[in-house]
């Protein structure tokens, strides 16, 4: 399904170059065509997010190319992706196959979906923690603030320190926080 109608968004954006193509088609399929192929929430939410993600892998092979590719890229994909990005893998070469006969370009992806997959089991799961190191409660006890939305904006600051892999652990994270006063 997911190859099928991942560029469907295109049709809305033939007048801008297929900018934002892929959330289009997503938000397509979720709210239309997954209702009127009478298929389940769970299948069409899976469906959609295949199709708004779509150019994702394409998206770090050009920033590797170009010189742009950090590790914090990666370990964001990584954290967004997790399990998914199996699929995305799948649908990215389906894509180029479908799309170019340049044999090169492919071969060049799937290295670097290699190298991606290589990176996720050698690094990413080994040095970078999912799980929030505070919770809002001890957030706000070590800042002595009140419940606010200020609580969440610090605790999703830790968590992008955390996915980036400079704060690893609970001290790391405790000095941090007292470094935003």
């Amino acid at each position: 399904m997911a190859g099928f109608f991942h560029d469907i968004g295109k049709v809305k954006t033939a007048g801008k170059g297929f900018n934002g193509h892929e959330n289009i088609g997503g938000e397509l399929f979720r709210k239309d065509i997954g209702k009127r192929l009478s298929l389940g929430k769970k299948a069409t939410d899976f469906v959609s997010y295949l199709i708004r993600n779509h150019l994702q892998v394409i998206r770090l092979y050009h920033l590797k190319e170009t010189g742009g590719l950090k590790q914090e890229d990666i370990n964001f994909f990584w954290y967004e992706h997790g399990e998914r990005a199996v699929y995305l893998f799948l649908l990215t070469f389906a894509d180029i196959v479908a799309t170019s006969e340049d044999w090169e370009f492919l071969k060049r992806i799937k290295l670097f979906v290699i190298y991606l997959q290589e990176y996720y089991f050698d690094y990413y799961l080994k040095n970078i923690v999912e799980q929030p190191l505070l919770t809002g409660k001890e957030i706000m006890e070590l800042l002595n603030i009140p419940p606010s939305p200020e609580v969440g904006r610090i605790k999703e600051l830790l968590m992008k320190e955390q996915i980036s892999g400079r704060i690893k652990n609970r001290e790391e994270a405790v000095s941090f926080i007292k470094s935003l006063t």
